[in-house]
Parts: C-alpha cells; sequence; structure tokens
C-alpha cells in the first residue's frame, strides 16, 4: 500500500508525496521509491482525492514492475525495449516485432514519448515506402555452398544447426535457390567465409508494403498505447492524431474448383507418401501449416474420420522445431475429413510404422507426430513448403503456397454453401468477421448463386421473361 503525505508549498499550493517500499534484490531489504503528484487548480476535493487514489494506486503498480525508470521524458527507443522484454508474446512475433524496432528506433527513437508528435510518424511512414528500404527484398544465390560443404565436409543438417537457420533454407541455397540476404550472412559466418566469398547478393530497389507499413504503425501505436495507460502520455499520438496508413485489402490467393481437381489428381499419383498425406490432408482439412506439423497419430481417429487439432509445431532459431499452442483457444477443434483422406491416412501409417521399425532404436519418433524425417524426428514447417514448391515445378503449375491450400479450402467451402459460422468452426477463426473480411469476393459470389438458385425454384421459365425489363 502506498504511503501519501500531504504537503503545503510555499505558494499556497498542494502537493502530495507518494511513497512506496519494494525489496528489489529479493533480500528482505526494502527501499523507497517515491513521486510527488500536484492537483491542478481548482479542483474540488472530492475530484482531487479520486485522482490522488489513482496516482497512488498506478504508482505502486509502476513500482512493482520495475518501471518507475520511465516518464513522459524518456526515449522511445527506451520505453520500447522494456515493453518488447516485458510484454506478453510469441516467439516468432517477438522476432518480427524486434525487427521491425531496429527500422523505428532508427526513425524516431531518440525522441522523448512526450515530444513525439504525428509529423515524426507520418514522415517515417512515407521513408518507408521509398525505393531502397526493403531490404528483405533482396535475395542471395550460391553456385558454390554445395562444394563448399562437401570440402569441409559438412552436412545440411550439422551447417544449418550452426548458423542457426532451418536445414531447408541450407538446401535450398545448396540448389541455387533464392534465400534471404540475413540467412546468407548467418551462414557464411558458420562457414567462416565473407558473403561475397560464396553467395551474390541481389538488392531490391523497392520500398515497404503497404501493409508492412501499416504493421509498423500499429506496433507503435501499441507501445504508446501502453505509455498512455500508465499515464507517461497524455494520449497515444500514432491512435488518436497521426494518419495511419492505407492497406489495399487484396482478396486471398487460392484454387477455383478446376484447378484443385487438376491439384488433387497429380497428388494422387505422387510416388512419395509423406507429400502425397501432408498436401491432400491439408487441402481437406483446411489446417495452418503448423497445425499439421503439430499432429500426431492419436489425434487421427480413424473410425469417425476425425483429425483433432490441438497443438502447432514452429521453428525457432536456437532452439529447433518445438511445440507450441495453437494460434488462439477457437483453433483447438476437431475437424471431419472424407473417407478417401482416412484411407490415405492408413496407408501412411503403415509407411511410417516400417520406418519405426527400420530404424530401431535410432528411431526418434517418440511424441507421435504425422509427418517426420526418415528418423522419427520432426519436421521443420518449411519443409512442407519445400515439398509442395517441388511438385508444383514438376507439374508445373501456377505457384500456391500451403497457406493457399487454406484458402482453397474455405473458398471452396463457401461456394458449397457452407455458413459462416459452420466454417468458422472448421478453419480455427476467432471471430466470423476474420472470414468476412477475408472471403468478401467468394461469400458475394456464393449469394448471387442462391439468389440464381431460389429464381430457379419459384419462378417457372415462361415467367422469367416477363419479369424482365427491355
Amino acid at each position: 500500500m502506498a504511503n501519501i503525505t500531504k504537503r503545503k508549498n510555499k505558494d499556497g499550493s498542494t502537493a502530495y508525496l507518494i511513497r512506496v517500499y519494494v525489496d528489489e534484490t529479493g533480500t528482505g531489504h526494502q527501499i523507497v521509491k517515491s513521486m510527488t503528484w500536484k492537483p491542478k487548480p481548482g479542483m474540488r476535493p472530492s475530484a482531487e482525492e479520486k485522482e490522488l487514489n489513482i496516482q497512488s494506486t498506478l504508482f505502486e503498480e509502476q513500482v512493482k514492475q520495475g518501471l518507475t525508470a520511465f516518464g513522459g521524458s524518456t526515449r522511445f527507443s527506451d520505453y520500447a525495449k522494456e515493453w518488447i522484454e516485458n510484454e506478453s508474446l510469441a516467439f516468432k512475433t517477438k522476432e518480427r516485432y524486434t525487427e521491425m524496432l531496429e527500422r523505428i528506433n532508427a526513425a524516431i527513437g531518440h525522441i522523448r514519448l512526450d515530444k513525439l508528435q504525428a509529423h515524426h510518424l507520418e514522415a517515417f511512414y512515407k521513408n518507408l515506402a521509398e525505393a531502397g528500404v526493403n531490404h528483405r527484398g533482396s535475395y542471395a544465390v550460391s553456385e558454390k555452398l554445395d562444394a563448399l560443404m562437401k570440402k569441409q565436409k559438412l552436412t545440411r543438417a550439422a551447417l544449418a544447426m550452426q548458423a542457426g537457420v532451418a536445414a531447408i533454407t541450407i538446401s535450398s541455397a545448396a540448389r541455387g535457390k533464392h534465400i534471404s540476404s540475413e540467412k546468407a550472412a548467418a551462414i557464411c559466418k558458420a562457414l567462416g567465409k565473407p558473403v561475397d566469398a560464396v553467395f551474390t547478393i541481389h538488392m531490391s530497389d523497392t520500398g515497404l508494403s503497404d501493409k508492412t507499413i501499416l504493421h509498423h504503425h500499429r506496433l507503435i501505436s501499441a507501445i504508446l498505447a501502453k505509455a498512455k495507460r500508465e499515464r507517461l502520455v497524455p494520449f497515444n499520438v500514432a491512435a488518436e492524431h497521426a494518419t495511419a496508413p492505407k492497406a489495399a485489402h487484396k482478396e486471398a490467393k487460392y484454387l477455383d474448383d478446376e484447378q484443385a481437381h487438376t491439384l488433387l489428381t497429380l497428388l494422387l499419383n505422387e510416388p512419395d507418401i509423406r507429400v502425397k498425406a501432408a498436401l491432400i490432408l491439408l487441402l481437406f482439412s483446411g489446417a495452418r501449416r503448423g497445425e499439421l506439423c503439430g499432429l500426431s497419430w492419436p489425434d487421427i481417429d480413424f473410425e469417425r474420420h476425425l483429425i483433432n487439432i490441438e497443438r502447432a509445431s514452429q521453428y525457432q532459431s536456437g532452439k529447433g522445431v518445438v511445440e507450441k499452442s495453437t494460434k488462439n483457444e477457437s483453433s483447438i477443434r476437431s475437424i471431419k475429413i472424407p473417407a478417401f483422406v482416412v484411407e490415405l491416412l492408413g496407408a501412411y501409417r503403415a509407411w511410417w510404422n516400417k520406418q519405426k521399425l527400420l530404424y530401431g532404436e535410432s528411431w526418434h519418433g517418440e511424441k507421435e507426430r504425422l509427418f517426420v524425417q526418415a528418423d522419427g524426428k520432426p519436421i521443420n514447417p518449411d519443409t512442407i513448403n519445400y515439398w509442395m514448391n517441388r511438385f508444383l515445378e514438376q507439374h508445373q503449375l501456377e505457384h500456391i503456397t500451403p497457406h493457399g491450400l487454406r484458402h482453397t479450402f474455405a473458398t471452396l467451402q463457401i461456394a458449397a454453401g457452407v455458413d459462416i459460422r459452420t466454417l468458422q468452426a472448421r478453419t480455427g477463426h476467432a471471430q466470423a468477421s476474420t472470414l468476412v473480411n477475408i472471403y468478401s469476393h467468394a461469400i458475394k459470389s456464393a449469394q448471387e448463386a442462391a439468389s440464381d438458385a431460389l429464381e430457379d425454384i419459384l419462378l417457372p421459365p415462361t415467367d422469367k421473361s416477363k419479369g424482365k425489363t427491355s
């Protein structure tokens, strides 16, 4: 409980000394943290008392959280660092925010929280759209990596571990495929070679996309929202005053029914049963890539034709493949799948069991993940992208991502007349409004088809022409 002492200043005004005692070292030795609060001139006694209680409670909470070092004069970069270290964020989200903050702090990190203005942010957003800013748009290509690995007797898995990147990244780079400049630098650091000795870097001359700029704005706004709640600033300049970047709505990329039929026909003839099972299951379940890789055999109900989504897999730099919770609580769900997919999974399980017998004591499939490496270890979710890209290239099909199959699942379900609430339960979206926003075109087409269907049912063919105007 905060200790409050009322004081009279020489000019006759009132001030309050708020003190909080805290054990910062855990040794039992308490130290005092204090602040002074001055009520505004002319405040009514009741309003003054109410605000004093708010200020003392807020200060006590800040002391407990170690935030008393901050005030309105704190630089944005210092407060942002504290925010990202203490905010509850998923691993990948924190990784992405840390990368975004490098750009943000370079532009506005030196500015005090209470001095940050809308024009600072708007100038920053404009700069992000300028040519040459998009470093992630640059890529690296190597014709030497494969030979260099053989010379140093390095396996792809070993180099991936040393570089802190996914094994699939090493595989792609060794085959002369494009990888990011950042990952190329990490690989070369592990090899002890300069980047230009192994890779050719192709620089991007574009700015960031409207959507990415909007993500920067939202991150700044989230940080300032907490500063406002802690009364370090009187308002959130990003949310309340700056003009937010606009990102045009884009329809999700998906396959139409004919394209999906072609893909399925080719997949049914795919010799690699892992690829066949994984991509067909994505198409008929609408599962996210990480959810697919998180499936274990006990999650498959062969009798009731259900798959139960309860977890996800994720690759984390320095840790490898780890298990994580689903994207949200709504993502924990059961999905009905067709009988032929259940039969395919049965055939795939037979292959899986043969692999287990073949490897014997060297088998690492303790978690019984469906999709595994040859020795039973869980696959990196990026492997699904690798399988799909290779399959599409082999058959000269238009490029689409594994997440595009999720969009295809949802779009075809809408076209088939599945209502939004049912689809939400199948896809695991937290809110039905998200589905409406993503699949607005498909919903509109379905509504038009429904209107035509009602006309066909209720209006005889001879009356249709009468109802039309010339």
